[in-house]
């Protein structure tokens, strides 16, 4: 088990780059939100903060513009400036996206492959600099309808499960082999269809049940090789188009994460104008002991945000040091906790709506930044801090002297 204790931030990251519907256009949070060309005073307020750590990224489709292609140009001098003032980058290598030359995005028969060829080349291009990955960001949601390649439903998921679950497998063995000793960070989220929902797909009786975090974390859960052919939700998938050998598979190539990340936001599961920050904290105690017993690994609260206003953010702030400690008296191996985003940012149905950027920055749900945009000018897209940002840097000061 890692004995350092990760507190850090992140930088939304999403990126479709595909423009392949009518009045669509491409999502770069780092090009809509200025990041590109305003990166080192962006990573001078995370700095400041006083972590030790944050999840980072640079979109794949920039990085690698043509079949085995590669341009490091941009991401390289961020990534020495991280390094050099002591924060360990996290690095995301996919967060939603697929590179515009790669036809039906999650769906091309190569997807798996191409992955783990580009994971591979990025360890090796940064060896030395880099030794943190994601393979995969939220694997579990990496394919809502309104993104390529637009498949609706269970029925669409099931499909697009094999592939991420392959691609997993793939680029962390890619990963390991490039950087010996790498730590792999994974940022799961359980926003999942609910199992009753597949089992009705599959035609199987509403006495077919799973209470474990397999289906709720899957198809990662495939990927580490914690599904059994005669595992409930295996019933489920065998009749979904799943056969008894494609289990055998990952339970012969699994490939866990060193740490299993947790990203949780309260506002998913709560009303929060009626739950308190205590009852929230507990909420997110109890699925962090659940998974750790589910997957036998350490546990890092990857993203996690809560509060529209100044006092509610600190609420939040101080109610994820009192996780801390609960984990550490209950001998949780808590390892880590990410507040998510370091500032608020443009909102995904930019993609869609035609609206201006600063129409589409909205504050609530996982959008709630230790910094918030000041939208006028319009140009500026001015980082203002919170109040929550003292009561983070405080955080940051305890755990670090904690682990001095």
């Amino acid at each position: 088990m890692t004995k350092k204790f990760y507190v850090g931030t992140g930088i939304e990251n999403t990126w479709i780059a595909q423009a392949d519907r009518p009045g669509q256009r491409s999502l770069d949070v780092f090009e809509q939100m200025q990041h590109y060309d305003r990166w080192r005073e962006d990573l001078e307020l995370a700095k400041e903060l006083g972590i030790n750590a944050i999840r980072y990224s640079v979109p794949w489709y920039r990085s690698n513009p043509a079949p085995g292609k590669y341009d490091w140009d941009w991401i390289a001098e961020p990534l020495e400036w991280l390094v050099d003032n002591g924060i360990t980058p996290v690095v995301d290598l996919i967060h939603y996206g697929t590179p515009t030359w790669m036809d039906n995005a999650i769906l091309n028969s190569r997807f798996p492959e191409l992955l783990a060829d580009y994971a591979h080349a990025f360890a090796q291009q940064f060896a030395g600099l880099v030794n943190h990955y994601t393979p995969m960001n939220e694997p579990q949601g990496s394919a809502p309808p309104y993104w390529p390649p637009y498949l609706h439903g269970v029925d669409g998921w099931v499909t697009l499960s094999r592939p991420v679950a392959k691609a997993i497998v793939l680029t962390s063995r890619a990963l390991r082999d490039a950087c010996p000793g790498c730590c792999l960070i994974s940022a799961e989220s359980d926003h999942q269809h609910p199992f009753e929902a597949l089992t009705a797909a599959a035609g199987l009786p509403d006495t077919v049940t799973d209470t474990t975090f397999r289906w709720r974390l899957f198809p990662a859960s495939l990927a580490y090789g914690k599904i059994l052919p005669d595992d409930p939700l295996a019933q489920a998938l065998k009749r979904m188009g799943y056969a008894d050998d494609d289990f055998q598979w990952f339970l012969e190539h699994a490939e866990p994460p060193d740490i299993l990340g947790y990203n949780y936001y309260p506002h998913n599961y709560f009303d929060l104008e009626i739950i308190t920050p205590i009852e929230a904290r507990e909420r997110l105690f109890q699925d962090l002991t659940e998974v750790h017993a589910e997957f036998g690994l350490p546990v890092y609260v990857t993203e996690t945000s809560s509060g529209l206003t100044d006092e509610k953010k600190i609420q939040w702030v101080r109610a994820l040091g009192d996780l801390r400690k609960q984990a550490r008296e209950q001998e949780l191996p808590l390892c880590g906790i990410n507040w998510w985003p370091l500032f608020e940012t443009i909102q995904w149905d930019y993609r869609d709506n035609g609206k201006s950027v600063t129409e589409c920055i909205r504050p609530g749900g996982w959008n709630n930044g230790l910094y918030v945009i000041n939208k006028e000018p319009a140009a500026s897209l001015e980082r203002i801090p919170t109040g929550a940002v003292a009561e983070f840097r405080t955080l940051c000061a305890d755990v670090l002297k904690d682990t001095e």
